[in-house]
Formats: C-alpha cells, structure tokens, sequence
C-alpha cells in the first residue's frame, strides 16, 4: 500500500443570518438614523382602511370630536355647529334638512362621544396614522350645504316649506341657469329653497343692519337733489313746498340733521334767504331749517363755512324780511354762536349790531329777543366782539336802556346785563359803559329791585365789579351814585359764595381799601362757576323756557330746553 493521502476540506462560504448583507450594511450606515423607511407600495395597500364608525357622516373623514344628537347618531362637533348657524336640522336617518321638518331633529343638544374619540386616537396610533384634527368652520358648512338633498325639496309636504308654488318654478329656472355653477353655490340655493329664502339669517341681518345705517344718506342724497331742483328751476310753488319739506325733515333726528348738512343744501338755503322774490313762508321755512341745523355741534362750523351768516344776518337787518324769518334767523345765530370758533367769525359779518336792535326792540316776537340776546351775550365772549360793542354807536345805552326799564320782562334785563358784564371785561368797554352811566344804571337796580330779583341783584354785583378793576373813575361814580350802601348789605347778608366776594371786593375798592386792578382770583373762580361766560358753556339747544337755571351755572344764570322749530 502507497502512503496514506492527506485529507483535503473543502471550505464552504459562511453567511451569518443574523447580519445584513454587506450592501445593505453599507447603506444603512449612510441612511440617517431619523429617516424611515418608506413602506413599499405593497404594505401600503395592506394598510387598514378606516373602520365606517369613526368617519363623520357629512365630513366623511375621521371625527376629532364626536358628539352625539338626541337622534342617537354621532357626527363632528364643527359640522353639528354648522347646522345650527345655517338653520338646518339633521334627521335621525342622518339627513340634513330644513329646521323643524323632522320632529326630535334639532342639533340644539349634542353629548360628547369620549368612548369614541379614543377609539379613533388608539387606532391612528396603532396604524401609524396622524390623529384627525378638527376642520375649519367654512370647511364643515361647505360639507353641511353639499349634504342638502337636493331631490327631496319638492317632495316635502306644504305645511313644510314655506315657499309656494311661484318660488318652486324660480328655483327650477335658476337651477338650470346655474348649471355651470359649483357645488357650494347650488347647494347654497337649494337651501334658501327649501327655507323659503332664509339660508344665511346672521348675513341677512347684517344687510338689513347695513341698510338701515345707509338709509338716512340715501334719503338726504334725495332731498339734496329734489330742494336744489326746486331752487335753481325757481318756481315758487316748488321752492315752497321744497322748503316746507325740508323744515319737516330737519325735526326728525339728529342724525338726519348731520346728513342733511351739505353743501349744496346750505348753498339753496342761503339763496332763498338772501333773494326778495321769494315767498315770506318760504323764507321763514329757510331760516328754520338752518335754525335746526344748527342745533347738531357737527353742523355749526360747516353752515359757518357755507357762507349761510351774512344771509342770516340779512334776515334780521332787512325791514323788508318776514318777522317769523327774523326770530328763526336769530335761532340759527345763536346756535352758531355756541361754538368759540364761530364767534369772531360772526362777528366780523356784522351780525353785532342787528342782534343788539332786536334785544331792544319791543316790536319783536318775545322769543326773537331771547334768541338774540343769548347769541349777542355768547358772541361778547370773544375780544373782538366786545370792543364792537363799546365802540358802536349809541350800544352801551341800549343795553343799560333795557336793563334799567321795569317794565321789560325779567328774562330780557338779564340779557342785557350780562352781555354788560362781558362789554366791562375790556378797558375800552368799561369807559363806554362809564360814559353811558352803567354805575348808576346798577346802583339803582341794587336799590330798587334787588330785594325782588336775586338774579338781577347778582348780575349787577357782576358788572360793578367788573366796572371796578383797574379803573380809576370807578370810585368817584360810585359814591355818586351811592353804590356803598347796597354793596355793604348784600356783603354783610348774602350767604357765602362768588357773590359776596364779589360785593366785598367792589365795596373795597370804592372806599379806597384795596386796588382791584390785578385781581384776578374772583375774575377766575366766577368764571369757572359759569357766570361770565367761562368754564362749561351751557349747551343751547333752542331757547323756549326761562324759569330755571341749569345745573352747570349758579342760581344766577339763565335756563332753556332743546327743541326743534315746528
């Protein structure tokens, strides 16, 4: 036998099944750690569908928040909300349709669905899938108006639909005119169908609202164009009946008084005012309508600016304008005049001087005089108007002529005076008011009628005083006119107050105890009271009752109520 062959092993190739091969070894070391692996197409068609109970039978996708309805079926929230804004109702077979068609459908009570909404988050989380979120509100309308049966509207029974017969065949015609048309905008029409054109109520109201607010503009847009017709056509009988509407329309609201106040209107306004030809009611019915106008603080500056003073102004001047037009126009004066910056204005338009005839023209209706007292006494506020007044002619000695006569009535006195206490607040008004013998015109009153009106007693304190600062005659007059003895018991009587201090003041200036030319402490709390014009103006509205005083001024002060010119 030969020796024995050495054994040979055959080495087989070793793969370890526990590790990848070495290609996809490679390529998963590349791979981020935080990327997964995309499913193949063939995992994704093994995925689970969605079971039927967890999708929302109008959305059609898995519910977030499901509620459930008396009717014992469960939808989303959101959809359940929808329903309810657009007025619709969901039957128990899960159909949504008009409200109150189904009895027990209503959508007012709806439980939360806890056992449900878990089941949906443990099956996404188990699935790998996202957790459904809730959808927008006009998503879940959209939804709610496409699941509106169209096909079940004109099956319904009469007592259900509130449409007749007449709107069935406009919603046919508009339906087959409307076929181009989306989904959304049919369903949304098939819904004001089945409604009886109540689809959208909160839209509805907020046009009726938009309206509404619209509505006094439009019907002044109206006006405007019908008065300003009348006027340039220039017949009588239209600019008339225009004015005499116009009038009316200016008593109805304040907010038809502001939009009412445009240019074109003042512009006719001013011409019926300043042309002769026209009728006397027409102009009467002019000067009212700029009178209530005028009641509105919005409206002053803009008649102002309209260029509507000087017509005014003509109203009261002219011999030859109606007396009814001149106690309106002196209405309309002093409504403009409660605004401080119309007062220069008016002024320097020489509306001083007429103003000033009709306070002291007995001739003139009651409530003339009281008008134009009230906007002469509010225009004297301004500088530039009191030196008017000292510097007219013979104007000092009518104001002191109607305080000082017993036979006027109490109410015109007080006008009088205090449109004196205004004229003395300026060293050139003081020496007119001197000269005219305003001293003994308010010692004689303290004398005479000061035990019987308090009022007139205060106003004559006021101006003496104001008479007293920084005027040297001041003490010659008064004890010529025997001015201490008045002064010296309303300073020991009268209860404490602006008054008083006033009195005590005056009373030491004229014995010589004390220079009252830079006094300025009872100048400023008096005005701060509201008796000399400073402070809060009372709000003029029209004059029209004089018996008592507002609650913004002292007992001193003069009273009247808004109204409107009828």
């Amino acid at each position: 036998m030969g020796a024995e062959r050495a054994r040979r092993w055959k080495l087989l190739p070793f793969r370890s099944l526990s590790l990848p091969p070495p290609a996809a070894a490679s390529k998963a070391k590349n791979r981020p750690p935080d990327v997964p692996v995309p499913p193949s197409p063939a995992r994704k068609e093994a995925q689970e569908e969605v079971p039927a109970e967890f999708l929302c039978p109008i959305l059609g996708a898995p519910m977030t928040d499901p509620v459930i309805l008396p009717s014992g079926r469960t939808y989303e929230r959101a959809c359940v909300r929808a329903c309810a804004e657009l007025g619709l109702s969901l039957t128990p077979d899960g159909v949504v349709a008009a409200e109150g068609s189904t009895p027990g459908g209503g959508v007012a009570v709806a439980i939360p669905n806890d056992a449900l909404r878990a089941a949906v988050r443990t099956w996404c989380e188990r699935t790998g899938r996202a957790a459904p979120v809730a959808p927008p509100a006009e998503e879940a309308r959209e939804a709610v108006l496409r699941a509106v049966p169209a096909a079940r509207a004109p099956a319904r029974s009469a007592s259900n639909l509130s449409c007749s017969s007449e709107g069935a065949s406009a919603a046919s015609t508009s339906s087959s005119s409307t076929s181009g048309r989306s989904s959304r905008e049919m369903a949304a029409a098939e819904v004001e169908v089945v409604r009886g054109g109540k689809a959208a109520p909160k839209e509805r109201e907020k046009e009726k609202e938009k309206e509404k607010e619209e509505e006094p503009a439009r019907v002044a847009d109206a006006e405007e164009e019908a008065v300003a017709k009348a006027v340039e056509a220039g017949d009588e009988r239209e600019v008339e009946a225009a004015m005499a509407a116009l009038r009316r329309a200016t008593r109805e609201g304040a907010e038809r008084r502001r939009a009412l106040c445009v240019p074109r209107l003042l512009a006719a306004l001013r011409r019926v005012l300043l042309s002769s030809r026209h009728t006397a009611p027409a102009r009467a019915d002019a000067a009212a309508a700029l009178a209530n106008l005028s009641l509105e603080p919005e409206n002053r500056v803009l008649i102002v600016r309209a260029g509507a003073v000087p017509a005014l102004v003509d109203a009261i001047a002219s011999a030859a304008a109606p007396p009814e037009a001149c106690e309106h126009a002196a209405g309309a004066l002093f409504g403009l005049a409660l605004h401080e910056g119309n007062r220069a204005a008016i002024g320097v338009l020489g509306a001083v001087p007429p103003l000033l005839a009709v306070l002291a023209g007995r001739d003139h209706a009651p409530r003339a005089r009281r008008d134009a007292g009230m906007a002469l006494y509010h225009l004297s506020l301004a500088a530039v108007n009191q030196s008017k007044l000292a510097r007219a002619p013979g104007a000092s000695r009518s104001l002191l002529s109607v305080a000082s006569d017993a036979a006027e009535p109490a109410p015109i006195r007080r006008l009088a005076l205090m449109v004196v206490c205004n004229v003395a607040a300026c060293a050139e008004g003081r020496a007119a008011l001197m000269d005219a013998g305003a001293v003994a015109t308010a010692s004689g009153i303290l004398s005479d009628d000061g035990s019987r009106n308090s009022e007139l007693q205060e106003w004559c304190v006021a101006a003496l005083y104001a008479m007293s600062r920084g005027s040297p005659r001041f003490r010659g007059l008064a004890r010529a006119a025997g001015a201490d003895r008045p002064l010296m018991l309303i300073a020991e009587q009268a209860s404490p107050g602006v008054h008083k201090e006033m009195a005590q003041t005056a009373l030491r200036t004229m014995l010589g105890l004390a220079d009252n030319s830079d006094d300025d402490q009872i100048s400023n709390s008096r005005n701060n009271e509201g008796n000399h014009g400073g402070g809060k103006q009372p709000q003029r509205r029209r004059v029209a009752s004089w018996s008592a005083p507002p609650a913004a001024t002292p007992t001193s002060s003069h009273q009247w109520r808004s109204v409107c010119i009828d």
